[in-house]
């Protein structure tokens, strides 16, 4: 059901499984640096309540340091070197931009990589999770929860008022369960891709590619 909007001037994005193709930021760099099985059992302790968003980010980078110790900012961006949007992400933002709308990313991803993304794909705005580094570059156990998964209601809020937009101008574009809150906060919540059934179900409108983002804004770029 549609909700009261106004005139839609602005989308914002999820980045994890929506502009990028790999599906969690944080579960790429632990691959990569073999802490899977840590980063597996800080998400149930999580879940299970016992842990909050700032322990479980402090447990998840102190993983990184213990498994790559002096691990840098550079360091990780080389990591996540091979990341790059989808080429219809490119195509999408350059519609919407051209067409006057401004555009935004929200993630709890890994910030390296959003702010990789937001550059590339020449997005101003951006907010997800900082990570701190030492005065060398060295990255430090814990970080900023600028944006918490199952709370991205909140920190949408505040993205959209850095854009000079309200929440009922608003589209918000994303994939899961943590991406509700803030599909339900916009105006029009877009559910896309390979989405849990819940996920297409709480949304307001579901597609099955970026591109198909246009179509619901009634664009032809």
């Amino acid at each position: 059901m549609w909700k009261s909007c106004g005139r839609i001037k602005a989308v914002v994005f999820d980045v994890d499984g929506v502009l990028v193709p790999i599906k969690s930021s944080w579960g790429y760099i632990h691959e990569k640096l073999g802490t899977v099985n840590v980063s597996q059992r800080n998400y149930r302790l999580f879940l299970e309540g016992k842990i909050g968003y700032w322990e479980w980010m402090y447990l998840d980078t102190l993983a990184w340091i213990e498994a790559f110790p002096g691990l840098t900012r550079w360091d990780l961006e080389e990591i996540v070197r091979d990341v790059e949007p989808l080429p219809e992400a490119y195509e999408v933002v350059e519609c919407l931009k051209k067409e006057g709308y401004k555009v935004g990313l929200l993630s709890a991803g890994v910030e390296v990589v959003v702010a990789k993304v937001a550059r590339l794909l020449g997005i101003e705005y951006w907010m997800a999770p900082l990570l701190e580094f030492d005065h060398k570059g060295r990255l430090v156990p814990g970080g900023y929860p600028l944006v918490e998964v199952g709370k991205k209601h909140l920190a949408l809020a505040r993205l959209v008022r850095r854009m000079g937009v309200g929440l009922n101008e608003t589209v918000f574009v994303g994939d899961s369960i943590w991406d509700l809150s803030a599909m339900k906060e916009a105006c029009i919540g877009v559910a896309v891709g390979d989405v849990e059934e819940r996920v297409a179900r709480e949304a307001d409108i579901y597609i099955r590619s970026l591109s198909e983002l246009l179509d619901v804004l009634g664009l032809e770029c």
